[in-house]
């Protein structure tokens, strides 16, 4: 490790005490005890025009200076109770359904055939008429489309989300793409604003019969018991451009990639498939490791619906959380389609 980066003193920690982002990433760094109070001069933020210039600054001084950061950088423990029920120490396992149990013990659900063909098919007709194999440019297109809607917020689907992770579950998210994202390995945890802490799921939901060609979603059972990746660690080590950009979540796989292979190889864990036929949903836990594979032959088609969400008491957002007829729940927003 750099020979500058060993602890902080106590009075630089106190000069930044009231910019709270940064003081969070210093007492990281002091708890860590990764930086010598001559390594940083760090000036009063009363001084700074804005936050991003105070951690260019750090970045400048003293994060650039980091080794490539190990796995346990960029982990945290989260304390028990703020997690989901099934997440938290001492479950009863004599209490739960089955579905619970697989949950608890693999990270992961598969439910054969829960969306109904007609569903899969009103969505499908809307999707085919959109030119563009990586779907729509929106986060949430579920916002404009009522075929969307119709398919995320499906009550038994909604129902079975809020049994695994114990709340109602608004729809926050769509992937819409008909090409494998080849988004390499990661959890979701870390892409989420830190009040969530697990109180999240994603669903893939394949709209036909999935060719093996197509880079199919792939992920490692029982990784959401693995340490958590956390937002703050994880984006400490972007560089100030990468922190702005739009798309910082790409930026991280620089690092991220290799390690969480060598993770899953130290493991010795053994990643699994996901091959579905028209209407079969995966549901996975926001800790499960998981990536679009790489297409054994590109531009094959991989038919599929993907979409996150929120638990309600855990999103800045649950006061902006709507009900889809007698079906599930969604969170309202002002983002355009396009």
């Amino acid at each position: 490790m750099h020979p500058a980066v060993r602890k902080i003193g106590r009075q630089a920690l106190l000069r930044v005490a009231r910019t709270r982002p940064v003081a969070r990433l210093l007492r990281f760094y002091e708890n860590e005890g990764m930086v010598d109070p001559t390594a940083l001069n760090v000036a009063a933020p009363a001084a700074h025009d804005n936050v991003e210039r105070l951690r260019r600054e750090l970045w400048d001084k003293f994060v650039s200076h980091f080794p490539p950061p190990a796995f346990e950088d960029l982990t945290e423990d989260l304390a028990d109770d703020t997690l989901p029920s099934l997440d938290r120490p001492g479950v009863d396992l004599s209490t739960l359904t089955e579905d619970q149990r697989h949950w608890w013990q693999h990270g992961f659900l598969l439910k054969r055939g829960l969306i109904p063909d007609e569903l899969v098919d009103a969505y499908r007709e809307v999707r085919a008429r959109l030119d563009k194999p990586h779907g729509w440019e929106s986060t949430a297109p579920y916002l404009h489309i009522s075929e969307i809607r119709d398919l995320g917020c499906y009550g038994p689907l909604s129902d079975k989300l809020e049994e695994l992770i114990g709340e109602k579950m608004g729809m926050s998210l769509n992937l819409t793409g008909w090409l494998s994202t080849e988004r390499n390995w990661h959890q979701d945890d870390y892409l989420n604003p830190p009040e969530v802490k697990g109180w999240y799921a994603a669903v893939w939901v394949a709209l036909d019969t999935i060719d093996p060609d197509s880079g199919p979603f792939q992920f490692v059972p029982g990784s959401h018991r693995w340490p958590v990746l956390r937002r703050e660690r994880v984006r400490m080590f972007l560089t100030p451009e990468e922190r702005a950009h739009h798309d910082w979540p790409r930026k991280t796989e620089r690092f991220l990639d290799e390690l969480l292979e060598k993770e899953i190889a130290e493991r010795g864990a053994a990643p699994q498939s996901f091959l579905g036929e028209k209407g079969d949903v995966l549901i996975w836990h926001s800790r499960l490791v998981h990536r679009g594979s790489p297409p054994k032959v590109p531009g094959t088609p991989r038919l599929s619906f993907i979409a996150h969400y929120t638990g309600k008491s855990h999103w800045p957002l649950d006061q902006r959380m709507a009900r889809h007829g007698d079906g599930g729940y969604y969170f309202r927003g002002d983002i355009p389609l396009s």
